[in-house]
């Protein structure tokens, strides 16, 4: 299957993000009642708005460090307790996942199961880097205040370290669907925060406000805490310093890197269930 034809498996679930009308498979792109037409890149992703302005600091560059940071396997643990969490979920027929930015938790789900894994992030850039993988993953890019999804038609909507939108996940989620969401811990990125410490504003990852807002629209079935600290590489180090947001408004030439030799990477998996 190519990368264009993958997104005719997936037409039935898709509603144009405009007008909200279903869409059809037609010609090499994704075509609605009203004639809202958006083509499939050869690439093997659909961009599903109109415009779009680039995200300050999510930039080709910042995903591509991303991307090599992910491979080199500083975030295996995350992935094995998110994949373990979506898993546990039956049937699981359509995953979801939310501000997927370079797609590294949709391809390594995408290989564990058979369910249809739709990913999608406002920043084109992040899906262009994601679609380069063989995956089949259905890549979009699209904004999370108006999913490109039907009402009720999704399994399991992931959420990794990135904002929400529960309005809009209760509408696409099946009634006994699920969320996965994953939140910093309080240990996340200790080393690097510690030396950046005189710039960054919050010194310390605060999630109860999170927490509780989850709580508010979702019944918290499960919470596990997956953490690692690892010995890292100067190259794999240079990747984190452009690929964390903790970063956006430092200047990184004056943060002092030299004594980090090792990196903790922490995140809470919470497992919500529509209440």
């Amino acid at each position: 299957m190519n990368k264009v034809d993958k997104f005719y498996e997936v037409k039935n679930l898709l509603q144009c993000p405009i007008c909200g009308k279903k869409v059809r498979f037609h010609a090499g792109g994704l075509v609605c009642k009203r004639e809202h037409r958006f083509d499939i890149s050869t690439k093997g992703y659909v961009n599903l708005l109109q415009s779009s302005k680039p995200l300050k600091g999510y930039d080709l560059g910042f995903f591509e460090s991303r991307q090599r940071f992910f491979q080199a396997g500083y975030y295996d643990h995350i992935a094995e307790a998110v994949i373990s969490a979506v898993l546990s979920h039956h049937p699981l027929e359509v995953v979801l996942d939310a501000g997927c930015g370079e797609g590294f938790y949709s391809r390594a789900l995408c290989q564990r199961t058979e369910a249809q894994v739709l990913a999608f992030d406002i920043a084109s850039d992040a899906v262009k880097v994601a679609a380069r993988s063989p995956a089949l993953v259905k890549w979009l890019v699209a904004d999370i205040t108006h999913i490109p999804v039907k009402d009720g038609l999704v399994d399991c909507i992931l959420d990794v370290f990135t904002p929400a939108n529960y309005g809009e996940f209760g509408r696409v989620l099946k009634e006994d669907g699920i969320v996965v969401k994953v939140v910093p811990g309080d240990h996340h990125l200790k080393e690097l925060r510690e030396a950046a410490r005189n710039q960054i504003r919050k010194k310390e990852y605060a999630n109860d406000e999170v927490l509780d807002y989850f709580a508010d629209h979702f019944e918290v079935v499960s919470s596990v805490t997956a953490t690692k600290t690892m010995t890292i590489a100067a190259d794999d180090l240079k990747d984190l310093i452009q690929m964390t947001p903790l970063l956006f408004d430092v200047d990184k030439a004056a943060v002092d890197i030299s004594k980090i030799r090792e990196i903790t990477v922490e995140g809470e998996v919470l497992v919500g269930r529509r209440k």
